[in-house]
């Protein structure tokens, strides 16, 4: 391999393509990539994993109280795609309409449930 051979080959492995963006819900958080053009179209990626506070470490564990969070990272992302001008527009009208469903959703899931002289009806608490 020539000198500019190896020089090109080093440039190419040394670009990594950098997150469009990223968003989070409680300990959730989501890198999304965006790549491609106008003229061949846009593709969407995105990663979901837990930043834990002690140390920065990442994982992919996660527990049944993270639900409430992936639904809200859910609600997130779909806003965040729907603002984008690169999708199609009934792509973002779905979106959109799905994360304004979601929100609604999250809104009712945190209103406590009425108590029944103290039975419990499942409703876990959400930090």
């Amino acid at each position: 391999m020539s000198d500019s051979e190896s020089l090109k080959s080093n440039l190419k492995s040394a670009i990594v393509p950098k997150p469009y963006c990223s968003v989070g819900a409680g300990q959730l958080t989501s890198f999304v990539w965006k790549s491609g053009d106008e003229s061949g179209g846009w593709r969407y990626r995105f990663n979901i994993f837990r930043l834990s506070a002690k140390g920065s470490r990442v994982n992919q564990l996660f527990s049944p109280r993270d639900l409430f969070h992936f639904v809200k990272l859910t609600q997130v992302l779909a806003a965040v795609f729907s603002d984008d001008g690169c999708l199609s527009e009934v792509d973002r009208g779905i979106l959109k309409r799905l994360a304004a469903e979601l929100d609604s959703l999250l809104l009712k899931g945190l209103k406590p449930l009425p108590s029944n002289k103290g039975e419990s009806h499942g409703n876990a608490s959400h930090p």
